[in-house]
């Protein structure tokens, strides 16, 4: 019974001392200031989500209908939404003028403004 209770009182201070060490490791400011740092790439899809989950609404792109509307009405183009991902860094600035990359972004908009348009 004791080494039982000794055993259980040892789990629950290991526990106890682990937890704040693993918790101090994943800080916001530990993460790089950029995707590029590790070489992340956000794709057209990943970009169009981010914007209509509200990532970009501190640059002026508004989020869920807000973000389709806006694009309905041509206030938020797939120009516009990857000049805000490149003055945020999340994206190269060479991306503005990949036609490829903005053609696939216009068409996650296109895509999601009729999905949205649906309901």
């Amino acid at each position: 019974m004791k080494r039982l209770i000794l055993g259980t009182l040892a789990t629950v201070l290991l526990s106890t001392a682990i937890a704040p060490i693993v918790q101090a490791q994943v800080t916001p400011e530990a993460m790089p200031a950029d995707a590029e740092t590790l070489g992340m790439a956000v794709t057209p899809f990943n970009l169009v989500y981010l914007a209509y989950q509200g990532f970009f609404e501190s640059e002026g792109i508004p989020k869920f209908n807000g973000l389709t509307n806006s694009y309905r009405q041509g206030d938020v183009t797939a120009e516009s939404l990857v000049k805000v991902a490149v003055s945020m860094r999340r994206l190269a600035p060479d991306t503005v003028t990949n036609r490829a990359y903005l053609s696939a972004v216009d068409h996650q908009l296109s895509s999601l403004s009729r999905s949205t348009s649906d309901n």
